[in-house]
């Protein structure tokens, strides 16, 4: 069993989180949709999930730190 913390918006647009054991990703969804039906999850992950964002958040900021330009492809966008 897998512990996934969710984020979600409520019926009067505020935030709250919330947590559940399940097997997997789609078991949690369902769970939390059975148990917040009024609510809206904007945000699911597992511990495995929120090390990825984390590493690619803290790759992101040594790179800015070494001089290279991460943002510039967005920059260019516009």
């Amino acid at each position: 069993m897998i512990y996934f913390h969710a984020v979600f918006i409520d019926e009067t647009g505020c935030e709250f989180g919330a947590g559940i054991t399940a097997s997997n990703k789609e078991e949690a969804y369902d769970l939390l949709r059975e148990s917040y039906p009024e609510s809206r999850i904007v945000q699911l992950e597992s511990p495995e999930d929120t090390a990825a964002r984390e590493a690619a958040i803290y790759a992101r900021i040594s790179a800015e730190i070494d001089g290279e330009e991460f943002y510039d492809d967005l920059n260019e966008e516009w």
